[in-house]
């Protein structure tokens, strides 16, 4: 499994840093100064600039070790540009994060110390970041080490991009704006649609009495939207196309029974409800559970509309140790709807006269596989003549970190 973190505008930072004019491969005194510079502040003995592209991770300039081109799961950098913060972590071996990264691992090369700041483009865009390593635990840096550290991080990116800087592009990046505007309205009108369904049926059903569990379906809805419009309004930017983790604790228990008290009607009117698989896992989790609850509710919404009879939500933990979130229903995807275009941002899986009305997933997929790569996990969907499951696969760290 993928061992780092997906930024959520991930499309438009990378069309930034490949639009930076001063970005080669091609190494400068200057860089190597700035790299001599940081290790000695804070006393480790390699430094390096990195350039955190698509799948790999290079180097502008490296000082202490040698260092070519490496996949993104022997980075930490790409942990580093999930923020505008600097990340520091006083022993690799003893953050849940990282104790089995192969940097880290028996075998490797058995890094310790990491502290780095990300280099932010004047697009506002994360191209990588400054960082200093050593084969020892440290203690964590001072305020004023880290603060000229972030100073060594705008001078690599004014050396790159002109002093003083040239902006890459003055105008905004219209289809980071596009994307996330387009994911964000899809994020809201999924508890809209459970709220709106909840209230409809009441209104329906008004002169047989009070259905309790669709107005607690519709009351949590509500307060799940209000959570949300403050999470976007907090944790995004509309400019660059980022949204931010709000990460805490929760109980993996609650996050999957709120799932479960979802009583909707399906595409053939019935009311719908979802049963708890027997024996799913329980425990503290590390996570932002607004967003999860989100993706969780988007796959529920679609199985009930377009899947078969039953549906279920289960949690558990697989062969490698991750943890699994599934919505599976006992319907079937049509025989021409492709998996592997269900993927694709805006892609309902071809044609919707292809679409089996007893099984489907939605525009729901493109925004949940967004946040679960933003939480370093991964979405994959399974489909056999019997169900269709939509899993979450989300890293063992997270339940070790809670």
């Amino acid at each position: 499994m993928r061992t780092y973190p997906i930024p959520f505008n991930e499309e438009a930072r990378l069309r930034s840093v490949f639009a930076v004019p001063g970005l080669s491969e091609a190494n400068a005194g200057v860089f190597d100064a700035i790299c001599e510079a940081t290790r000695k502040i804070l006393d480790c003995p390699i430094a390096h600039i990195s350039v955190v592209e698509g799948d790999t991770q290079w180097y502008k300039s490296v000082v202490g070790i040698e260092l070519g081109r490496m996949p993104k799961n022997n980075s930490f950098c790409t942990h580093t540009i999930m923020s505008g913060k600097p990340m520091v972590v006083p022993d690799l071996s003893k953050d849940p994060r990282f104790e089995a990264h192969p940097m880290v691992a028996e075998g490797g090369p058995g890094a310790r110390f990491y502290a780095g700041v990300p280099l932010v483009l004047s697009s506002g865009q994360r191209l990588g970041s400054l960082c200093v390593l050593d084969l020892v635990p440290h203690e964590a840096p001072s305020d004023h080490q880290m603060s000229i550290l972030a100073d060594l991080g705008k001078a690599v990116v004014a050396a790159l991009e002109g002093v003083p800087p040239r902006p890459v592009d003055q105008t905004k990046d219209e289809g980071a704006k596009t994307t996330f505007i387009t994911l964000i309205g899809h994020e809201l009108r999924t508890p809209l649609t459970i709220l709106f369904g909840s209230l409809q049926l009441l209104e329906a059903m008004a002169e047989r009495g009070t259905n309790k569990a669709l107005v607690s379906s519709a009351r949590k809805s509500g307060e799940h939207l209000m959570g949300l419009v403050e999470t976007i309004i907090a944790y995004s930017n509309a400019a660059t196309g980022e949204l931010s983790l709000n990460e805490r604790v929760c109980e993996l228990e609650g996050i999957v029974e709120g799932v479960a008290e979802l009583v909707l009607p399906g595409a053939d009117g019935e009311l719908k409800t979802i049963a708890v698989v027997d024996g799913s896992l329980t425990g503290p989790i590390f996570i932002d559970p607004d967003q999860i609850k989100l993706a969780l509710h988007a796959l529920a919404l679609n199985a009930i509309n377009h899947g078969g009879q039953k549906t279920t939500v289960g949690s558990r933990i697989d062969a490698s140790g991750n943890i699994e979130l599934s919505i599976t229903d006992d319907g079937r995807l049509d025989e021409n709807v492709e998996l592997a275009a269900l993927y694709e941002p805006f892609v309902v899986g071809g044609s919707i006269n292809n679409r089996d009305t007893r099984g489907g997933l939605g525009l729901g997929l493109p925004l949940t596989r967004k946040l679960v790569e933003l939480h370093g996990g991964e979405f994959e969907v399974q489909a056999t003549e019997d169900c269709t499951a939509a899993i979450i696969r989300l890293p063992a760290w997270r339940m070790r970190t809670a």
